[in-house]
């Protein structure tokens, strides 16, 4: 039962987030404090921070409805929070880690990780 909440949560947050950012990227980069001066920007905000959220909110919200594609999805999930945990401590690392922004996404990012290490753990060991 506690998947099918973190995949609605999941398919509700990321779908948003990336929603937002790929429908109106000025608006995005404005509240997360990150500056576009391109059209190069404004692709990449699309791009990375609004296409592939929505697409994990997407997949989050089949794997909701298709509990067979639950496995994978964490996984790809936990390869992609791991990516952005790697970014965070190299960003920790050249002293750039201070705002309050970093600080509640990481702390986010970190329990997402530790939900999808355990829960894969858990499922490793299901013997039905």
């Amino acid at each position: 039962m506690i998947n099918k909440f973190f995949l609605l949560f999941t398919a509700l947050m990321y779908g948003w987030l990336g929603g937002w950012a790929l429908f109106d990227p000025a608006s995005y980069v404005d509240d997360v404090g990150l500056s576009m001066t391109s059209n190069l920007g404004s692709a990449e905000i699309r791009s990375v921070y609004g296409g592939i959220n929505f697409l994990v909110g997407l997949f989050a919200l089949y794997a909701l409805f298709k509990p067979e594609h639950e496995k994978i999805f964490f996984k790809i999930l936990l390869f992609l929070i791991t990516g952005i945990l790697l970014g965070r401590l190299i960003t920790l690392i050249y002293g750039e880690f201070t705002s309050a922004f970093l600080i509640g996404f990481t702390a986010f990012e970190v329990v997402y990780f530790i939900f999808l290490f355990v829960t894969l753990k858990n499922m490793k060991r299901k013997i039905f």
